[in-house]
């Protein structure tokens, strides 16, 4: 009946949710190789909506003033980063399972993939920077920056 078409409509949406954050999840450690959970919960968000967002926006020069500015991209988006992390999380633990990444002490580690071809979902220069920038901040300091933002 009409319930059931709903969920098989909501089954729909949501694997074609995880699929997306797989294929950026593979890409972002495709550069980055491995990336904490709480980072890569963020900047997979960031990247997926980036489409929308020009690349001019923003040059930074300090790694401190990058992370800013690119957490800057959250602002006000609190609702939809929450409704995302579900679908990331799945997406990681999919791709744990099919032993495209690796999980070690909550960073995720890249396997090295040959077969990984261009992706819909490049990361700006920009959030290149920005992603980089993070890893020489811990995940506490980076969630602070990360509430301070939403």
């Amino acid at each position: 009946g009409r319930m059931s078409k709903m969920r098989n409509l909501q089954n729909e949406a949501e694997a074609i949710q995880i699929s997306i954050y797989c294929e950026i999840i593979m890409q972002m450690l495709k550069k980055h190789k491995e990336l904490s959970v709480i980072k890569m919960l963020v900047f997979s968000y960031l990247i997926k909506g980036q489409k929308f967002i020009p690349n001019s926006i923003y040059t930074a020069n300090t790694s401190q003033d990058l992370i800013y500015k690119g957490l800057s991209l959250l602002a006000g988006d609190y609702i939809g980063l929450c409704d995302s992390i579900g679908y990331i999380i799945k997406a990681i633990h999919l791709l744990i399972q099919k032993n495209l990444i690796n999980l070690e002490n909550n960073i995720i580690i890249e396997i090295p993939n040959e077969e990984l071809g261009k992706s819909a979902y490049e990361e700006s220069l920009f959030l290149e920077k920005v992603i980089e920038a993070s890893k020489r901040m811990s995940d506490k300091q980076f969630m602070r920056e990360v509430m301070y933002n939403v």
